[in-house]
């Protein structure tokens, strides 16, 4: 059986942004949804975690960017990033 909906381009961007934030499709994701009970939470997956690289790489691009943007020295950056990446990367 196949069921239409109609939504609009921000409905629809936002329940991408959310099936790609779970890992799952949009499909499962509004299946779910429409499946649950009322006034029940839907099954699906949590909100994934985003895991930034590991490694000199990514402190070596930031430190670039905020260079391109503000002259502060590098010696002074790096310890500020790699503040930063680790709060980003801290398990919740």
């Amino acid at each position: 059986m196949r069921i239409d909906v109609r939504v609009t381009e921000q409905e629809r961007d936002f329940l991408n942004t959310q099936a790609i934030q779970r890992g799952i499709p949009r499909q499962e994701l509004l299946r779910a949804r429409v499946l649950s009970e009322a006034n029940q939470p839907a099954l699906v997956p949590e909100i994934k975690r985003v895991h930034y690289s590991k490694g000199r790489a990514s402190i070596d691009r930031a430190i670039a960017a905020v260079n391109r943007r503000y002259s502060i020295p590098s010696k002074q950056l790096e310890p500020l990033i790699c503040t930063v990446i680790c709060a980003l990367n801290e398990k919740a």
